[in-house]
């Protein structure tokens, strides 16, 4: 499956995800009070995933997809990157450069992300091997997008 996301003006303004087609997928909204909140909503409103960026001792998100619940901690080392708990999913790639990959615990490629232009604008690329996996691969990528988005006016993020 491939999509694509696209950004409002800000991180603020949310995101939008689209089919090859050209077709809506889903959008993200996002509100950004004393902490980042993001809500992943498919084309009849009906929430996917929620993900908060929190900064409580440690900066990291949380993701609640359905009934389960991911923490992306950013990691700076040779490149930024998550490390990912409560799946076995593995980060590869750089978070700074906007291309990773997601790998399963076989070391199979479940999703890869690269910068693109398409005809709504600059945006990311997500190749997802099986629609199960989309919602949170999305999620990730969107968690992605937002941590660079804070990130570009601090030069080492936390």
């Amino acid at each position: 499956m491939k999509l694509f996301i696209k950004r409002g003006c800000a991180y603020c303004d949310g995101f939008t995800v689209y089919s090859e087609k050209g077709e809506i997928v889903c959008t993200a909204e996002v509100k950004a009070n004393t902490s980042i909140q993001i809500f992943l909503r498919d084309s009849s409103s009906a929430l996917l995933s929620s993900m908060r960026y929190n900064t409580f001792v440690l900066n990291y998100f949380s993701i609640r997809c359905g009934k389960r619940m991911y923490v992306l901690v950013p990691c700076v080392g040779r490149h930024f990157a998550f490390a990912i708990y409560g799946s076995t999913f593995r980060f590869t790639g750089s978070l700074a450069d906007g291309s990773f990959s997601m790998l399963n615990s076989g070391g199979e490629t479940i999703m890869t992300q690269n910068k693109c232009w398409t005809s709504h604008g600059e945006g990311y690329e997500l190749n997802i091997s099986e629609d199960k996996y989309a919602v949170f691969m999305i999620s990730v990528a969107l968690c992605a997008d937002i941590f660079l988005a804070l990130s570009e006016s601090d030069p080492v993020p936390t």
